[in-house]
């Protein structure tokens, strides 16, 4: 069965915006490593170019979550899911307020430590969405 065009392209900005937000810090992370080869400024333009599409995503995030889950009918889902719900929102706050948190960090245990959770945060978020879909 078809999606309608509505929940088509709610659903299609939902998985947009999280292959940028997910995908992104992955493919950053995989960089830096040959960025700093360069110079430190590369790493940090990296990021702040980066910043300008990842932050935009993550809101497109949040909005379509709440849209998708105002969609669902929660007298007729199960408890299981509501506590998967409940666990995908703290995890994408986490993901939020960690990837802030590394953008802030002076020293560079910091800086990895907020960026490790940020990016571990945004996958789990990904495979709990995967399990709510289901």
């Amino acid at each position: 069965m078809l999606a309608s065009a509505l929940d088509g392209l709610r659903l299609s900005l939902h998985v947009l915006a999280a292959t940028i937000w997910v995908g992104g810090q992955f493919t950053l992370a995989g960089l830096v490593p040959s960025l700093r080869l360069v110079g430190d400024q590369a790493t940090l333009i990296a990021a702040k170019t980066f910043s300008k599409f990842s932050w935009p995503a993550y809101y497109v995030l949040v909005i379509t979550g709440l849209w998708n889950v105002s969609v669902v009918h929660m007298s007729s889902t199960t408890t299981g899911w509501k506590i998967v719900l409940g666990i995908k929102i703290f995890v994408v706050g986490l993901s939020g307020l960690s990837a802030y948190l590394h953008t802030k960090a002076k020293s560079k245990k910091k800086v990895a430590f907020w960026g490790a959770v940020s990016g571990t945060s945004a996958a789990a978020a990904v495979v709990l969405g995967v399990f709510l879909d289901g």
